[in-house]
């Protein structure tokens, strides 16, 4: 098993994302700004850290070939059921390779995982081989601390800001890497990625005003031109130079 699902993320939690039904996946909207940068109409795409592939299903229903890697082999079924051609087992995403081929996709996408990982960086190191030259990679952390995390953080001495594990002690917490969002560009940029979109729009934390769907658009400009401040999470469209 991965150190991310054994270690970090206990079976119980795909059973409670899959909860959520497909009209509910909040990843919508950034896959819908995803799909067109594709080239191909038929894109060979990689999730890693796939869960129960339901985050990932509007590019099934694009028509694109989606395959996944992950730990709990427990849920690979379910990925399957739901149009994924294939999804591999990963004994520990820290420190094995990715059982693929180099450059062999169009594109990988990797949400909510690196948090999860003691060694992010060689995860990152496999992503870009299996990647194809020009390729895209659709990376997706949680931000703990925009402003209203912050005053949260303040408030309660409570690193789970935003309550993503809500019956977990500190001893037990499954997020260990922290991540902010110029220094995981840089981190990006340094691996041969550059920015092709910034989509950490799509997750607003605007204290006050980001309730009220009247300021929606100045919300959303907030979270995408001041991630660190504004935004629930980075989720970064990068390109393989």
């Amino acid at each position: 098993m991965t150190e991310k699902n054994s270690s970090h993320f206990a079976d119980k939690y795909f059973d409670e994302i899959d909860e959520f039904s497909e009209e509910e996946n909040y990843f919508i909207r950034v896959l819908d700004d995803v799909i067109p940068k594709l080239k191909n109409l038929n894109s060979k795409i990689l999730d890693v850290g796939c869960g129960t592939g339901l985050f990932m299903m509007p590019l099934v229903k694009a028509g694109h070939s989606l395959f996944g890697v992950d730990g709990a082999s427990n849920y690979i079924d379910r990925a399957i059921r739901r149009g994924y051609k294939g999804v591999k087992v990963v004994d520990d995403l820290n420190v094995c390779a990715l059982p693929e081929e180099n450059e062999s996709f169009d594109m990988i996408v990797c949400k909510d995982v690196f948090e999860h990982l003691l060694n992010p960086t060689h995860a990152l190191s496999e992503i870009s081989r299996v990647l194809k030259k020009d390729g895209l990679f659709l990376l997706h952390v949680p931000n703990h601390f925009p402003l209203r995390g912050r005053l949260k953080f303040l408030w309660d001495n409570n690193i789970d800001t935003f309550s993503f594990f809500k019956n977990e002690s500190r001893w037990t917490f499954p997020h260990i890497r922290f991540y902010e969002y110029d220094d995981s560009l840089s981190t990006l940029n340094g691996q041969g990625f550059e920015l092709v979109l910034n989509l950490s729009g799509h997750f607003i934390s605007v204290p006050l005003i980001s309730r009220f769907k009247i300021f929606n658009s100045i919300s959303r400009y907030l979270a995408s031109r001041f991630p660190n401040q504004f935004a629930s999470g980075f989720t970064l469209l990068m390109r393989k130079k």
